[in-house]
């Protein structure tokens, strides 16, 4: 074989290589993303506490959530910043002495206009981190994987950092749902009502869970995803803005 031929051989084996290497490093990604090879997973769960006063009585309650803070290896990461926040848990739900309830949905940043955050916005901008001091703050930090395990404390929050909250004049029928205004608490739960506060704080309690056995609504195929009806009261209180069954997860 002259040297001709043989220069011809390598260029032209040369793309064939960088080609069965490109695929191997996709193979090698898409496996690494598959088993989380390396990765850093560390889960924090939350406890929020939701207070109100009706008719000169307090009434509290609180639910407990988790966030998994994900952190892939820089070789992983292709787009994006190779962090993740996973949020799980449900609503928090107050009962009042006749039978309405209060829900804090803690998962439903877009339901209502305006600036409200999930779980891990608010551990972000309440909670204290590497020694941070606790409330709200000019200059915060996101919670990571590298940094979860020195988030600590408890923190009241403030009203203009809530998560959507409704109330439900009757629990088993959500078109009674309304828009409840911490603000303004009096306009759902009548004269004299007061919103008492909510917190936030680490815990290490068992998640929150069972929520379908309160609403059993949530689970009935035969109620469809979106709950607002057309002429229900949230409707016309929230710009049009239906709520969903999702935002109660």
């Amino acid at each position: 074989m002259n040297r001709t031929v043989k220069i011809g051989l390598i260029v032209a084996a040369i793309p064939v290589a960088a080609i069965v290497a490109g695929l191997v490093w996709i193979a090698t990604l898409i496996a690494a993303d598959k088993y989380k090879w390396s990765w850093l997973e560390v889960p924090i769960r939350y406890r929020l506490t939701l207070s109100v006063e009706v008719g000169g009585v307090a009434y509290t309650s609180s639910t407990v959530a988790q966030v998994t803070y994900q952190e892939m290896p820089a070789w992983q990461v292709i787009n994006g910043p190779g962090i993740a926040s996973l949020y799980q848990g449900q609503a928090g739900i107050l009962k009042l002495g006749d039978g309405r309830m209060i829900c804090l949905l803690l998962n439903a940043d877009n339901l209502v206009p305006g600036e409200h955050y999930g779980v891990p916005g608010l551990a972000d901008r309440l909670l204290s981190i590497r020694g941070s001091l606790t409330g709200p703050k000019q200059k915060w930090s996101i919670i990571t994987a590298s940094n979860a395990l020195t988030v600590t404390g408890t923190s009241d929050i403030p009203i203009g950092l809530l998560p959507p909250m409704i109330a439900l004049d009757d629990p088993a029928d959500p078109s009674s749902a309304h828009l409840f205004d911490p603000e303004h608490p009096e306009r759902s739960l009548g004269l004299g009502a007061r919103f008492l506060g909510a917190q936030i704080g680490v815990t290490n309690d068992p998640v929150s869970h069972d929520i379908e056995k309160v609403f059993p609504w949530l689970t009935d195929p035969s109620l469809p995803q979106r709950l607002s009806k057309p002429g229900d009261p949230f409707l016309r209180e929230n710009q049009g803005r239906p709520l969903y069954k999702a935002f109660f997860y």
